[in-house]
């Protein structure tokens, strides 16, 4: 592998990881949340990648509106789902296992929905990133994954500055760390989860247009993503928003090396050797989760 090679699968794993990242954070914030492991995580991104998509086409419209359409879409589906269908079922005090079991029903639903609106082949996105390579302190590197680690780390600092400095970030920390004192301070506990989800569904929509860009839309394309991103939020911790961050560029870049180096046919069954190793060997993850807290 030659240096230039080593750059460009740095980048290109870099980009994938951000993508993975930004689905492993709506992961954690859920799971701090309600301890709920939200397996239809991967749809909010293959929904808000499908109406980015729908939003170019009508429109022709600049990246960044795309983007902005996919965040939206992303977080309306999630908090219409938390509302009519996980916040039914808290209400009629369904255990928490049947409840997890739902959200995989959520997830095939949404596949088929996806199927009849915009049909069952994959969709090409766009070329929304120049596809002219640049030149960074000597490598010509991708324009596109270039944007796509930007704008990823933009997102999740704009995430990160939200929980620490805004009133709403701060309830819903408080509401996710201990529900009852938060209830006495006056917090809106299903108000705050209902923001989680929404939130969380933004996170996997901007993933979705990311990842979209990068390859194409399909309606099953969150299935084996959405996956990944749970390897990678076990790989940081099960419900630490650090740890999702990191486990995503971690797992980003195992998976792109790993293609690199053995073969990109192999790349989804190093992804589940991984979990299977980190289930053996870290089961806690890097950082392990202390208390309920956002």
């Amino acid at each position: 592998m030659t240096i230039d090679q080593f750059v460009q699968t740095m980048l290109g794993g870099l980009a994938i990881g951000c993508i993975y990242s930004l689905i492993a954070l709506g992961i954690s914030m859920i799971i701090r949340a309600t301890d709920i492991l939200h397996f239809a995580q991967g749809e909010m991104l293959m929904v808000g990648s499908m109406v980015g998509l729908s939003a170019y086409w009508m429109r022709d419209l600049p990246f960044p509106i795309v983007l902005l359409f996919g965040i939206i879409g992303g977080g309306l589906i999630s908090t219409v789902v938390e509302l009519v269908v996980y916040r039914t079922l808290r209400m009629q005090r369904v255990a928490l296992i049947n409840i997890m079991i739902a959200t995989i029903g959520v997830s095939i639903v949404l596949q088929n929905v996806a199927r009849l609106v915009w049909g069952s082949e994959p969709l090409g996105y766009p070329s929304l990133f120049d596809s002219k390579g640049i030149v960074v302190a000597g490598f010509a590197v991708s324009p596109q994954l270039l944007w796509i680690v930007i704008l990823s780390a933009l997102i999740m600092g704009t995430l990160i500055l939200f929980f620490r400095y805004t009133r709403l970030g701060i309830a819903m920390q408080a509401a996710a760390q201990d529900p009852d004192v938060a209830r006495l301070m006056g917090i809106n506990v299903d108000r705050t989860t209902t923001y989680t989800f929404a939130v969380a569904g933004m996170m996997a929509g901007a993933a979705g247009v990311l990842l979209g860009s990068l390859f194409f839309a399909s309606f099953n394309m969150g299935f084996i993503t959405g996956i990944k991103a749970f390897v990678a939020a076990t790989l940081g911790g099960l419900g630490s928003v650090a740890g999702a961050m990191i486990g995503g560029l971690i797992f980003g870049l195992i998976e792109t090396f790993s293609g690199m180096l053995i073969s990109t046919a192999y790349k989804d069954a190093v992804g589940m050797v991984v979990l299977i190793l980190i289930l053996l060997l870290m089961p806690n993850g890097l950082l392990t989760r202390a208390g309920r807290e956002v």
